[in-house]
């Protein structure tokens, strides 16, 4: 998938746990949103080429040679970021919108035939559901609907 049909996926799963489970409020939801968006963005820190990578080239550094989807892209490194958002501050805004940017970005993923090292680093098996390829027709599908859905979901 490409950044912003990453980035369109963070937003619509926090849109979602915002609207239906833990709804935030006031200035908070600029730094949860933003941080859905971040955190959507952060398993590809690890492929050289990625939007992320090139606009942070020192984060980029320490991942490029754990390889594209393997450490950066398992549900590990999502609770290890949790962990290093909550441990100082307890849980919170940031924390949240990070984690399910994250989380949407693996789910996202496992789309394309490539799939995703979801229990890395206990096993190395990719796990996918679909065949979408980067770029392609069905990517576009994918990111109109997350808009339109997103969409119905918000309450005004």
């Amino acid at each position: 998938m490409t950044y912003k049909t990453h980035i369109i996926g963070g937003v619509a799963l926090a849109i979602a746990i915002n609207e239906y489970l833990i709804p935030i409020e006031g200035i908070e939801l600029v730094y949860y949103y933003g941080s859905a968006i971040v955190g959507s963005l952060l398993p590809d820190l690890d492929h050289p080429k990625s939007w992320i990578s090139s606009k942070t080239v020192i984060l980029h550094y320490p991942f490029r040679k754990l390889g594209h989807r393997k450490a950066t892209h398992s549900l590990f490194a999502a609770i290890l970021l949790w962990a290093v958002l909550t441990l100082p501050f307890g849980i919170n805004f940031l924390a949240l919108g990070s984690l399910l940017g994250y989380l949407s970005h693996l789910i996202l993923d496992i789309l394309n035939p490539t799939g995703v090292p979801l229990l890395y680093p206990f096993t190395k098996e990719k796990y996918k559901i679909g065949k979408i390829h980067t770029g392609d027709t069905g990517e576009y599908i994918v990111t109109v609907l997350l808009i339109i859905i997103s969409v119905v979901m918000i309450r005004i």
